[in-house]
């Protein structure tokens, strides 16, 4: 798991309000249209994720790739 690339999708969040709405969506398609590479397995993660806003979005994902430390 790559914490950059994790950043570089929460960073575009929190400067790109398009983004951040996208990513709360559907965060797997807002991901992908933006051509950021995760595996197979944080795809699934961040798909199953649903947050009302990106502080929350934020704390789970935290949450979710801590676990792979």
């Amino acid at each position: 798991m790559s914490w950059k690339v994790i950043n570089a999708i929460l960073g575009l969040a929190a400067v790109d309000e398009a983004f951040c709405q996208e990513l709360l969506k559907n965060p797997a398609q807002a991901i992908r249209a933006r051509n950021f590479e995760l595996t197979l397995n944080e795809q699934e993660k961040i798909k199953r994720i649903l947050a009302k806003d990106l502080t929350e979005f934020s704390q789970k994902v935290l949450i979710l790739f801590e676990q792979e430390e």
